[in-house]
């Protein structure tokens, strides 16, 4: 995270009532933030961890955050999919004892912070967009319910630029990753321990195969393949990490 990131996102949480970190549920670990986490509990900051894309994880793993996180303050929810608004305004409003409420938003790019920032604004002014990175500098946003919104860009601390995590929750864009199939690798060793029922229904290949094999039959059925046969390896690499940031399998 870039310095002056860090300053302007301190700013916020101080001038803030609540903080609403957006996780990834696919991984919820892997985007909490500690060092701001740390932070916001030193000044005393009220934080909810806002656990989002429920619609895209297993019901298995849905069962497995509410066991882990059961003695934290999070929401479980999809941001895309929310139904009630003002059931959700209620929630953050019963936890701050004020009617005027400012509300930080944090949260690693693609995350799912603009799409729930649209849905407590009065004219859905934060953009949203499916390249990693999209949000620009600070936005204040007037939200429903006397909600001050400050939407901030995606944070990413220092000790955590590292490819595969990036790749891996959506922090950047797959076709720029220099190596997409390390990352893929790594995917597939987390299926094939979660749900390698999800990468045999998705794209017909035996889930037991090493994971250079599952990839390579991956390319093999996508008819990615480079001169005499040989499989672009990183073309099905980023294929599958699509397929993985759009949901289209579910750990």
């Amino acid at each position: 995270m870039k310095k002056g990131f860090w300053i302007v996102v301190q700013d916020i949480i101080k001038k803030a009532d609540v903080v609403l970190e957006v996780l990834d549920a696919r991984m919820v670990e892997l985007t909490r933030n500690r060092k701001l986490e740390e932070y916001i509990k030193k000044i005393g900051r009220k934080q909810i961890l806002i656990i989002n894309k429920s619609d895209i994880v297993s019901k298995s793993v849905i069962k497995k955050i509410k066991k882990d996180y059961s003695k934290l303050d999070y929401i479980l929810m999809s941001a895309k999919n929310l139904k009630s608004v003002n059931e959700f305004i209620k929630l953050i409003k019963s936890k701050i004892n004020k009617e005027n409420i400012k509300v930080a938003v944090i949260g690693y790019p693609n995350t799912g912070k603009s799409t729930l920032i649209n849905r407590l604004s009065k004219k859905g002014r934060a953009g949203t967009s499916s390249e990693s990175g999209f949000t620009r500098g600070l936005q204040l946003i007037t939200g429903k319910g006397n909600l001050t919104l400050f939407d901030t860009p995606g944070v990413v601390p220092y000790g955590d630029r590292d490819e595969t995590r990036l790749g891996l929750m959506s922090g950047i864009s797959p076709s720029k990753l220099k190596d997409p199939d390390l990352v893929a690798y790594k995917l597939i060793e987390i299926f094939r321990k979660n749900n390698p029922a999800a990468l045999e229904k998705e794209y017909d290949i035996d889930p037991k195969l090493d994971s250079d094999e599952i990839l390579c039959e991956i390319g093999k059925k996508k008819n990615m393949l480079l001169k005499k046969g040989i499989v672009d390896e990183k073309r099905a690499a980023v294929q599958l990490l699509i397929d993985w940031h759009k949901g289209k399998i579910k750990i």
